[in-house]
């Protein structure tokens, strides 16, 4: 224990101060009541915008400072509410990984968080222990009968909101961060997972089993021991350790040791009032308690990330020991549900920067260039796309692809091989590569038992299968159909001048070659534009024999290719002219 240990990483209040100053942040000071009205309100900044994934999104975070309830019970100055403030877009994830990004596209921002998290893996920063005394999140401490009695007690004091008000059976911690310990290894887990309250001493957690997650496994250990098990909810970490809870990090490490290699420094812990657990010193509210592995209790209905209501099941009840807060708290709620959303967006950079480290470095497949793992209204498990340079073998586009589905036990149901020039972010994109570069009867693999995962429960059987899709090109093909990038650029100059709207691409918006061309039809294209077209139709006014080259539609082939002469101003065919290539039209 060291006293006197000074913190040198953002708290969550440094993070919304970063995040104000860069325009990311709205702070609503009216008064808007938790239970029906304040993830509908924040709502309403994702439902415009299906863009989440584009580097042109709008969104940013929510900071709620008059915050009521249904019973008319009154928050302000108390504790504040903040939704969105981890990842609520590209740009604020981020800011909490302590990334800069600008002007670049998600692919990029993708590749910088691929990086930060290949180098915590491999470089954790040991967290350091202080007293009690100094920890601001124990600052106020409420244990024994001011956590029992219901209303105006305990977590009854706590502004926690309806997620999905009109479907949702209690308030929910959604961003709120378990703690857990594996008995044998004395490491703990950090992870993120749905938490609901049922009286002012007592909470449910669901921890997620298809997954095999380390909450679940040390749950695991406890009850083949017999023992009860010591239980913490961490509510407003800081940006760093908010960012670990939904990570799959590698079981031999502690996450908080994770999370303080991804901010530079060493994480400040401090050990818990009523058990045997250490938890984030800087954290706003920490809730302590034990859970009997036994005993199960029914939880839900509450809105998931996968688009439906989960239904109501039987999860993990938590007896509640302590409390502990600052005196002016934070309450950190995720916008999830339905994606778009904020659990879409740190599950989708997460998940992907993992998936490429997996390919990459694991597999050492080495022409995997990205991964990403679509996030609105699928929810980031389903759609996958793996980015390999052009001419990767076969082999190891397949090896990618298998590698892809078989990493985490239930993502990629659908997984989807794409060349360097197709943006994986972009659904169209990937449509428009599976429509016309994919020759279904060889490059598509279905395969049965793949895991259920997080997703509506399997009413007809435990599994499910997958499908695989190569929709990297086969072969050479003509350019992409549209103008070229520097004409492009000329005509955007000329919008701007006209006054227009600020326009941001969200589709291709250039062409560019394929391989399917030649030197003589860029000839051609460029004395189109100057205005030559003229001397192009001197160039095939010479007409062929329809029989001679099979009928219409038939193609020229790149020997056969009719060439002007600039030096001579005639034209000169190829011997054997005309020429028929050996692509047949099925009529």
């Amino acid at each position: 224990m060291q006293k006197g240990f000074r913190r040198k990483y953002d708290d969550l209040n440094d993070h919304l101060e970063k995040l104000k100053k860069a325009d990311l942040l709205w702070t609503i000071d009216q008064e808007i009541n938790k239970d029906r009205h304040l993830h509908a309100f924040v709502r309403w900044g994702y439902v415009g915008d299906v863009g989440t994934v584009l580097n042109s999104n709008p969104k940013r975070a929510f900071l709620f400072t008059n915050v009521t309830d249904a019973q008319g019970r009154k928050y302000k100055g108390n504790c504040d509410v903040q939704v969105g403030g981890t990842a609520g877009s590209p740009a604020i994830y981020a800011l909490s990984m302590g990334i800069e990004h600008k002007d670049e596209g998600l692919s990029e921002l993708s590749q910088k968080i691929f990086d930060k998290w290949s180098h915590a893996f491999q470089h954790p920063i040991p967290a350091v222990e202080i007293p009690s005394e100094e920890a601001p999140v124990h600052e106020v401490v409420l244990t024994g009968d001011d956590l029992k009695g219901g209303a105006g007690k305990g977590l009854d004091t706590l502004p926690v909101p309806n997620n999905t008000p009109g479907w949702d059976t209690a308030p929910y911690f959604s961003a709120g961060l378990f703690v857990t310990l594996n008995p044998e290894t004395n490491i703990q887990n950090i992870s993120q997972n749905r938490c609901s309250l049922k009286a002012s001493d007592r909470m449910t957690g669901m921890w997620l089993i298809q997954t095999n997650g380390g909450a679940h496994q040390n749950w695991a250990k406890y009850k083949e021991r017999g023992e009860k098990m010591p239980v913490a909810l961490i509510v407003g970490a800081p940006p760093s350790l908010q960012v670990v809870g939904p990570q799959k990090v590698p079981e031999y490490l502690d996450d908080m040791d994770v999370a303080g290699a991804l901010a530079g420094a060493p994480y400040r812990k401090v050990k818990c009032k009523t058990i045997p657990l250490m938890v984030p010193a800087d954290a706003q509210i920490i809730i302590e308690g034990w859970l009997d592995p036994q005993k199960l209790e029914m939880e839900a209905p509450f809105g998931e990330s996968y688009g439906n209501m989960s239904v109501e099941e039987y999860n993990h009840s938590i007896t509640v020991t302590a409390i502990t807060r600052r005196k002016k708290a934070i309450l950190t709620s995720m916008i999830s549900q339905m994606a778009p959303s904020e659990s879409g967006v740190i599950k989708q950079l997460n998940y992907s920067a993992i998936m490429l480290n997996h390919l990459k470095n694991t597999l050492y497949i080495r022409q995997v260039k990205d991964v990403a793992l679509h996030g609105p209204m699928i929810g980031v498990s389903r759609f996958t796309v793996i980015v390999l340079q052009r001419n990767t073998p076969k082999t190891e586009i397949w090896r990618a692809l298998e590698g892809a589905t078989t990493f985490m036990r239930s993502v990629g149901k659908i997984t989807v091989a794409v060349d360097e020039d197709i943006n994986p972010n972009n659904v169209e994109e990937v449509l428009w590569a599976i429509a016309y570069r994919t020759d279904l009867m060889k490059s598509v693999k279905i395969e049965d038992h793949q895991a259920n995962g997080h997703a509506p429960k399997l009413r007809d059987r435990e599994w499910e299968a997958k499908i695989m899709i190569d929709a990297t090109l086969h072969y050479d093909m003509p350019p992409v159909a549209l103008p070229k990038r520097e004409i492009m650029e000329e005509a955007r100059v000329l919008w701007d001048k006209a006054g227009m709207p600020a326009v941001t691409p969200r589709w291709k918006w250039y062409g560019y070659s394929l391989g399917d061309w030649c030197e003589e039809w860029t000839k051609c294209a460029d004395r189109a534009v100057n205005g030559d077209w003229l001397i192009n139709g001197l160039r095939t006014a010479r007409l062929v024999d329809t029989d001679a080259v099979g009928g219409p539609t038939a193609g020229v082939p790149r020997e056969g290719v009719v060439r002007w002469n600039e030096k001579t101003g005639e034209v000169d065919y190829p011997p054997g002219f005309p020429l028929k290539d050996r692509f047949d039209t099925d009529e």
